[in-house]
């Protein structure tokens, strides 16, 4: 029956995961792009490999991929973040592919939310049909940091501005989901986006050709 490709974005804290959440209990299925991430350099495989090859030693006692020392390896180098993302980036997207053809066989038609950090970045949202972008305050962003990370302020800012401005990102928009105030309140801004969205493109089905 086909599928409405959702693309939901934000910074880091921004609310992506309750929305996310909100979304797949109203009906949506939802692919997580880390959890893809993770499958792409799971052991055995040839992202890992390259990994490998290009980062050295990155690795814990049992092979898996040592995440938080890559990550310090890559945050503030664009070089070699951007050579993370070339080895990563190309499997994600093969396998959110085909997650979304098997989504898309049913007999009714489907709302597929992709979850990505950086969708905007890596150009991943030229292969949505919308784009959902989530936007919270600078400030709501630290004190989630520093509540759920035990980040510093300090560290808590040189993550967020490591990542694409929410300015720029909400040139990009279709949607955006406010994040401004209490989780219920976030839920519902995601409540009244999702039906907006399913709203439009029932809109734009019933439209004679011309």
């Amino acid at each position: 029956m086909g599928a409405i490709i959702v693309g939901l974005t934000g910074g880091v804290a921004s609310g992506k995961s309750t929305a996310l959440r909100v979304m797949k209990r109203l009906g949506a299925k939802v692919i997580d792009a880390d959890v893809l991430a993770r499958k792409a350099v799971a052991p055995g495989t040839p992202g890992l490999e390259k990994i490998k090859k290009r980062f050295g030693n990155v690795l814990h006692k049992n092979g898996r991929l040592n995440r938080k020392k890559l990550a310090k390896m890559v945050f503030g180098n664009k070089k070699a973040l951007a050579d993370l993302n070339a080895i990563v980036h190309p499997d994600v997207f093969r396998m959110e592919q085909r997650l979304i053809a098997e989504f898309a066989g049913g007999k009714k038609r489907a709302v597929v939310v992709v979850d990505a950090p950086v969708m905007i970045e890596s150009g991943f949202h030229a292969h949505k049909d919308v784009l959902v972008v989530m936007s919270s305050p600078v400030a709501a962003q630290v004190k989630r940091l520093r509540e759920q990370k035990g980040f510093t302020p300090a560290e808590a800012m040189a993550r967020i501005k490591s990542q694409m401005p929410l300015k720029k990102k909400l040139r990009y928009a279709d949607y955006v989901v406010g994040n401004d105030g209490s989780v219920a309140q976030l839920r519902k801004n995601t409540e009244e986006v999702y039906h907006k969205i399913l709203r439009d493109f029932s809109k734009r089905q019933r439209r004679p050709p011309r």
